[in-house]
């Protein structure tokens, strides 16, 4: 890798965007793999409403800092965004085999930046395939675009993503037993050619024996490896990881999905710092009562296509949700999010203006539903972000309220 193309890419991305800084983007947090597990019993059907459900909306949203500056060095910019969107699910039943496919498209109109006026598209298909009566194919098909985040480019810079994945599961499940688990997936990030040093190609491979049983639930032993090619600043990431799964519903009231597992974490072509060390995601879900829900995260993961300048990064995030039903067709959400990261590069090729940040999100949210089809919604979220040296920490507040309509 000619390390003046790195250095003229590092420094034309930093110079344009003062700074390229991470975000909570989902886009950019996407785990390595999918879980094995929980792994649904052959001859249950996944299909919910067969036939096409079409669900138009709209939202208008008041953003205090759209570009996520921080305020000692720029003055944030707030804007009016209204965004029409319309999300299609189509799902049909094929002799025991299911079919799902999943669109949402959206434009955000940009009332005061107009020339920050965006669409964004994202579709997945997915299904189960079931062979002999004793084992099925989970394919996954996805290709999402967008404007990335400006939270992670901290100024006025556009940069489209493009996201894609192929991914198939397979699993042979019983009720009562042992049963083998598998999955392979290619999955791939590419940026506009200023931000094209987080591009990347990521394939992994992952196989495991579960074993079922009612009273214990479902529990696997997996190991997974997962090659992440970064050809722009000429890094190979590899990683390893080795544990186990575990799922269990306990009544109606608790849901519990725990993934315990060792992480390896090296790169190849450049002098960056390995990982060694405990990962895992945590899930756990509990109605005390049928109108209100708890739900707890925790999760440490290897993140490849961070927009920030390093060979990979190290994620450690905790979330609490909860909903609130408290009258017949009102529903309260609150959420928090606490996150952080570190990132490892080498400091000769692609070294960061900071080594590690600290994430924070609030959301509160309302929503009412008109009927058996019209909802309506109000929402706030407040997000912070502060970094080891304090050169690119931001606030931001953002209100909407919103409409849709299920046809």
């Amino acid at each position: 890798m000619n390390r003046a193309r790195v250095f003229s890419v590092i420094a034309q991305a930093m110079g344009a965007a003062a700074f390229v800084v991470p975000q909570v983007a989902v886009a950019q947090s996407e785990q390595l793999g999918n879980p094995l597990l929980p792994i649904p019993l052959i001859g249950v059907t996944t299909i919910d409403q067969p036939g096409l459900s079409v669900t138009p909306s709209g939202e208008v949203a008041y953003d205090d800092n759209i570009f996520r500056t921080n305020e000692n060095r720029a003055a944030p910019v707030d804007d009016i965004i209204v965004t029409p969107a319309v999300r299609a699910t189509y799902q049909r039943q094929v002799g025991h085999n299911d079919l799902r496919v999943d669109g949402d498209f959206a434009y955000s109109f940009y009332t005061r930046n107009t020339d920050r006026s965006r669409a964004r598209a994202d579709i997945e298909g997915t299904g189960t395939i079931r062979v002999a009566g004793i084992c099925q194919i989970q394919p996954d098909l996805r290709f999402a675009r967008q404007q990335a985040d400006y939270g992670d480019i901290n100024g006025p810079v556009d940069n489209f993503q493009t996201f894609s994945t192929v991914a198939v599961k397979a699993s042979c499940p019983r009720a009562v037993g042992f049963f083998p688990l598998a999955e392979v997936s290619r999955r791939t990030t590419r940026n506009t050619t200023q931000f094209d040093f987080a591009d990347q190609t990521l394939v992994s491979a992952a196989g495991g024996i579960g074993y079922a049983r009612p009273s214990l639930g479902q529990v696997a032993l997996f190991y997974r490896y997962s090659r992440a090619d970064r050809p722009t600043i000429g890094v190979v990431n590899r990683i390893d990881e080795a544990g186990v799964t575990f799922n269990r519903a306990v009544v109606s009231r608790v849901e519990l999905n725990v993934d315990l597992h060792y992480l390896q974490a090296r790169s190849q072509g450049a002098n960056v710092r390995p990982y060694h060390g405990p990962g895992w995601d945590v899930d756990l879900v509990f109605r005390p009562i049928p109108r209100i829900m708890f739900k707890g995260e925790a999760g440490r993961r290897i993140v490849n296509d961070s927009l920030v300048p390093s060979g990979f990064t190290v994620q450690s995030d905790y979330a609490l949700n909860t909903e609130w039903r408290f009258a017949e067709r009102t529903t309260l959400r609150g959420g928090a999010i606490l996150g952080r990261r570190q990132f490892r590069g080498d400091p000769l090729v692609i070294a960061s203006p900071f080594s590690s940040d600290r994430f924070s999100s609030l959301t509160l949210g309302l929503t009412r539903a008109m009927g058996e089809r019209l909802n309506l919604t109000l929402d706030g979220q407040r997000t912070s972000r502060r970094t080891n040296t304090g050169l690119n920490d931001y606030d931001a507040n953002r209100a909407a309220a919103g409409v849709s309509y299920r046809f």
